[in-house]
């Protein structure tokens, strides 16, 4: 997409907040190259557990069972020697082999925002399963 830069120019104006974002302006044109940083363990296991809910919750809404969503938790909250597959949008994974640290990390993210939603349907009890299975792999590694 191109940028006009009379438009870029009269929203600058109004906005001058708009080159924190573009940071050349609408004289340099040029797009600034980023550096994708990995998410912390804690946030990454966030992220995923918001992305599981939404699976689940569609999964629920849709009639489907939930033992098909329950067999890919071992991707969502993977136990060790596993990493968690991550969709290639999500940017780098932080090392080839993540250190015990990261894995507790990761899945107290993913149980803590787990643990922060409550729908009152059947859906809890997938949630609270895979919170058990979240601990569980908390539990088995050793520090």
């Amino acid at each position: 997409m191109q940028l006009n830069k009379k438009l870029l120019a009269i929203i600058g104006k109004r906005f001058p907040a708009i080159y924190d974002v573009i940071p050349h302006g609408p004289q340099g044109g040029v797009r600034v190259a980023l550096n994708p940083q990995p998410l912390p363990p804690h946030e990454l296991g966030a992220a995923v557990a918001d992305e599981f809910v939404r699976h689940a919750w569609v999964a629920e809404r849709g009639g489907l069972d939930m033992k098909a969503l329950l067999r890919d938790l071992d991707d969502w909250c993977p136990t060790r020697p596993k990493i968690p597959k991550l969709p290639p949008w999500w940017g780098p994974f932080p090392e080839p082999e993540p250190r015990p640290e990261w894995f507790v990390d990761y899945h107290l993210g993913f149980a803590a925002r787990l643990s922060a939603v409550a729908t009152g349907t059947r859906l809890d009890e997938t949630l609270d399963q895979a919170i058990d299975r979240s601990l569980a792999a908390i539990e088995a590694v050793k520090l």
